[in-house]
């Protein structure tokens, strides 16, 4: 197995980890319950059963997913055992903004409706390394540090070839955790706009 596949069935097998903690109520249970649940589901996504992992399963479905859906899955998975937060509220919804924001400049785009393809600014372009710069340092500057390490993360993997993929943008987002963002804005939304309707006049 090479190290790129090695590293794609490790991010499904969080995904797969992150979706059993979240389908399944561990906070009633005590932490030895919490960890024993969790080990059982990690041998059944990561131990083959028959020929493959219930990972590589799941990877044939999503393919490999994003360095920050990983982060996001891991810190689901930790907050599910530990009952603590690893990303702040404040962090999570600057993050789905970027992420939601991102998504709509690349995928319409990339569906050919337009000669412009932003996909192609993921193969070296010093225009797209120079904007992902700036939203890092301006995102340390107002303390959303887990932007920056989700962004330094992403660098690093590209530049240690984690995935098949040399472009940029699959280390940066997928579908998944596009479509999850996109969700969870428009659930916030919605809720703040029934709280003002709800408030009474005056």
């Amino acid at each position: 197995m090479s190290a790129s596949d090695a590293f794609g069935l490790f991010g499904c097998g969080v995904l797969g980890l992150a979706a059993v903690a979240t389908l399944i109520p561990l906070r009633p249970l005590p932490p030895g319950a919490r960890y024993a649940v969790m080990l059982a589901a990690a041998f059944a996504v990561f131990i083959p059963f028959g020929d493959l992992p219930a990972a590589a399963y799941l990877r044939g479905v999503t393919g490999d997913v994003s360095v920050t859906t990983l982060v996001l899955a891991g810190a689901a998975c930790i907050a599910r055992l530990t009952g603590k937060a690893l990303i702040e509220p404040r962090d999570r919804e600057v993050l789905c903004q970027l992420i939601a924001l991102a998504a709509a400049f690349l995928y319409p785009f990339a569906l050919g409706w337009t000669q412009f393809d932003p996909y192609a600014l993921g193969y070296g372009s010093v225009g797209f390394v120079t904007v992902l710069l700036m939203v890092t340092l301006s995102a340390w500057r107002a303390k959303l540090y887990a932007v920056v390490f989700i962004v330094i993360a992403a660098a690093l993997a590209y530049l240690a070839g984690a995935y098949e993929s040399r472009n940029l943008w699959d280390y940066l987002i997928d579908p998944l955790v596009s479509v999850c963002a996109l969700v969870r804005l428009l659930s916030g939304l919605r809720h703040r706009l029934s709280g003002k309707v709800t408030q009474p006049a005056g």
